[in-house]
């Protein structure tokens, strides 16, 4: 069956309804300076019930646990009356407009919703929204919840720790994450680039040359006087994590303390031997692009809190790297403009189209809410990373304008940064789960497409397709760089890869760095997402309280704790499951159904893995939403 056979659509797009979407679907390039977004949220991409389902469900946690951290029992004999306290607390104080009703129904839904949930017919949150939508309106729903959130936070603990444990004082109602137990361990540090948040930075390197100065002196306190600099590099054991993206970034004060990004270089290093298990060990960090007085070589054989202390700032400057770069700009900000062309260009009954909107599913709706609350002025992003809020932003556009199309397929990034060997680098869970699940889309994408475009003439030859492709990467369009063959898609290997690597983002590649935010990245100590003491303190002796001033202070590490805990929580749709009947093409089934039995096998594969190394679940396909929506 070629493609204009298929479906008249294929070649002869339906103009009346891609002219409908063209007017929902409009383009906006002043959200995110010059980054194509969508103008105003289409009424149809709006979150759905079950969504908001998962997110009342996981707000509730963190409010219970909250409102007991900041505001302690006050002689209560159960959180349901510390519940009742706060909501009439709010009420009296006009977080919420006085009205007889609404305290009254106020006061018998919440503490229940708060206490026990909802259930899955969600009766208890169209109680509560119902309530007060039906009294006052969208606007003062609004403005009502940023006022509890405002008294939600008064009392909250403040300022600079004196311990480590004192963090722990954050989560009285919920389970300390298992990271807080380990984050110091340089085993773990080092295991952080190959199965943590942000497994993108390490690249193989052959010597380090003048601007890190790594001396062999260095190099042997940690490896062993058996191994040397020269012999790691030239046996391709060396690894470089370079922060210089960084550099020059500008510091942000928001809340109100002084705050400092660093552009740090850390140097890995594999031992010696075959064992085909042997983990990378940290060998040295120095805090800046330049070297001397200011950045210091700092090694595990320094001071314990000098150590401790750079180690802290490599994982602030891979905070930073990972939140505007790996993850907002790399997955929401890279689908969001092929969601816009796909409905601008692709009728919903073209082979294409069908493939790819399951996994658009969401990501307009988050991508918007992201734009005009997390990453804004005064937003979570404004208030925890390092620098202000226009760098933040600035460093998103750079993320994006650099992340090439054609180069951004995985066994390209992997080859391009020399890590792509399992035998030169034997463990690299990221790697090595990542191409398991891109190897399975890629074989169900051509499976899909060789049923409509049996030779490279019938993609050629499909207006609608090459419509979509020129307005992907047109100026007046997606703004996608380096994007198809000659300005078109030529090849069916080129189409299937394109929609592989779009697929794979959506899915895989968002939940790589999404889902670690809870588990790696909510506990402030093992990945603080600023630091509040500037570099050239390694320059002196360092001490425990110089470290501890380092981290984030306990205001800005419970906002860090609610945000990231609630953005790694939401797990809505799972890859591989399509609306019932969403392909009406028989020839379709056995191949989605090879393809659901190929995932199940990477679940298999993946969990026995994970008994011969340290655990990495994030890219389990049972883990693996299906879109980007959260």
């Amino acid at each position: 069956m070629t493609a204009s056979s298929q479906d008249n659509s294929i070649g002869r797009p339906n103009t009346h309804n891609l002219n409908v979407a063209k007017q929902e679907y409009q383009y906006n390039y002043t959200h995110i300076p010059p980054i194509a977004m969508v103008d105003q949220l289409p009424p149809g991409e709006k979150f759905t019930r079950s969504w908001y389902f998962l997110l009342a469900r996981e707000l509730r946690v963190l409010f219970v646990n909250t409102l007991i951290t900041n505001r302690g029992n006050h002689g209560s004999k159960s959180v349901r009356d510390d519940v009742k306290k706060f909501i009439l607390e709010v009420l009296f104080k006009g977080a919420i407009p006085f009205r007889i009703k609404i305290i009254a129904r106020l006061i018998q839904i919440v503490p229940q919703f708060l206490i026990k949930g909802i259930s899955k017919d969600f009766r208890e949150l169209d109680d509560l929204f119902f309530t007060i939508l039906k009294e006052n309106g969208v606007l003062i729903l609004r403005d009502a919840l940023n006022g509890v959130i405002a008294r939600l936070y008064e009392g909250q603990p403040t300022g600079h720790v004196t311990s480590i444990k004192d963090y722990e004082k954050l989560v009285p109602e919920m389970e300390l994450t298992a990271i807080a137990n380990t984050f110091q361990q340089d085993e773990v540090f080092a295991y952080m680039q190959v199965a943590g948040f942000n497994p993108f930075m390490i690249h193989r390197v052959t010597s380090l040359g003048d601007r890190f100065p790594v001396t062999d002196e260095h190099y042997q306190a940690v490896m062993g006087t058996e191994d040397s600099l020269t012999a790691a590099g030239q046996e391709g054991r060396l690894y470089l994590a370079d922060y210089g993206i960084l550099d020059g970034a500008l510091n942000g004060t928001y809340p109100r303390e002084q705050k400092y990004l660093y552009a740090p270089l850390a140097l890995f290093a594999l031992p010696q031997g075959t064992d085909p298990n042997r983990l990378l060990r940290p060998v040295a960090i120095q805090c800046g692009q330049t070297p001397g007085p200011d950045y210091p070589i700092i090694t595990p054989k320094s001071s314990k809190y000098a150590w401790l202390f750079a180690k802290a700032i490599v994982q602030i400057a891979d905070g930073n790297y990972h939140e505007p770069v790996s993850h907002l700009a790399r997955t929401h900000l890279f689908v969001g403009s092929f969601i816009l062309t796909t409905y601008r260009q692709l009728p919903a009954s073209h082979p294409l189209s069908l493939l790819l909107r399951p996994h658009f599913e969401g990501t307009l709706a988050i991508n918007d809410a992201a734009q005009r609350i997390l990453i804004a002025p005064d937003g979570g992003v404004d208030r925890l990373l390092s620098s202000t809020i226009d760098n933040s932003r600035v460093l998103a556009v750079r993320g994006l304008q650099s992340y090439g199309f054609n180069s951004a397929m995985l066994p390209k990034q992997l080859q391009q940064r020399g890590v792509d060997d399992p035998n030169m680098l034997p463990v690299y869970p990221y790697r090595d789960d990542a191409l398991l699940v891109w190897n399975a889309i890629h074989e169900w994408v051509l499976g899909y497409l060789k049923l409509y475009y049996p030779t490279d003439q019938d993609v050629q030859n499909d207006a609608a397709l090459q419509a979509w492709a020129a307005e992907a990467q047109a100026y007046d369009g997606g703004r996608v760089p380096d994007f198809g063959e000659d300005g078109g898609i030529k090849t069916r290997d080129y189409l299937v890869d394109a929609a592989t690597l779009i697929i794979f983002t959506a899915s895989a590649q968002h939940a790589a760095v999404n889902f670690p935010q809870k588990d790696l990245m909510s506990y402030a100590p093992a990945l603080p997402l600023a630091g509040y003491l500037p570099a050239s303190t390694l320059k002196g002796e360092v001490s425990k309280q110089d470290y501890l001033n380092l981290l984030p202070p306990l205001e800005q590490a419970q906002r860090q704790l609610n945000l990231l805990h609630l953005l790694g929580s939401i797990y809505y749709n799972k890859l591989g499951e399509y609306p019932t009947l969403h392909f009406t093409d028989p020839q379709v089934q056995p191949l989605l159904q090879a393809f659901q039995s190929h995932l199940r096998q990477i679940e298999a594969t993946i969990n026995q893995r994970n008994q011969k190394r340290p655990v990495y679940e994030y890219l389990l396909p049972a883990k693996i939403p299906q879109s980007i929506n959260i």
